[in-house]
């Protein structure tokens, strides 16, 4: 087997490591604090407090799953106090997702436990390290972009 799929097979693992403790953080999120919470509610809050407002079909296509699917979590989110559909002045046909105050409380308690299992992983590499890999991470990460 060649060096480069021994070396792919490897990277696979890790990475799947990395995504399970993301997405056991995720549940946590779901059980603890917000409990009244599912997976991809929490997804759809992060992704709306990372980048602000977004139509529907938007928020579909980042988590996805069918625009009719995505009725269904933000209606859960509204039901919730978590998020609101804001009607376009310019357009009434436009309707944009935003997070409500309720739901920026949410998004930042989400972002802490995530940030909170970074610096435990960053913490297990030197400073020196601890930059290399953020740097070959960006690379990955574009690299990845351009095959997908």
């Amino acid at each position: 087997m060649p060096l480069l799929d021994e070396k792919s097979i490897a990277m696979r693992k890790s990475i799947s490591a990395i995504i399970h403790q993301f997405r056991k953080a995720d549940t946590e999120s779901c059980v603890g604090l917000h409990f009244t919470l599912n997976v991809p509610e929490v997804h759809v809050i992060e992704f709306l407090g990372d980048t602000g407002s977004h139509m529907m079909r938007e928020l579909a296509e980042y988590l996805l799953v069918a625009v009719n699917s995505m009725t269904n979590i933000v209606d859960n989110l509204e039901k919730k106090g978590f998020a609101r559909r804001v009607r376009s002045a310019e357009d009434r046909r436009i309707i944009q997702v935003e997070l409500t105050d309720e739901g920026n409380r949410v998004y930042h308690d989400i972002v802490s436990e995530e940030l909170r299992l970074c610096r435990q992983m960053l913490g297990t590499l030197t400073a020196d390290e601890q930059d290399i890999f953020m740097v070959l991470m960006r690379k990955i990460a574009r690299g990845g972009k351009e095959v997908a």
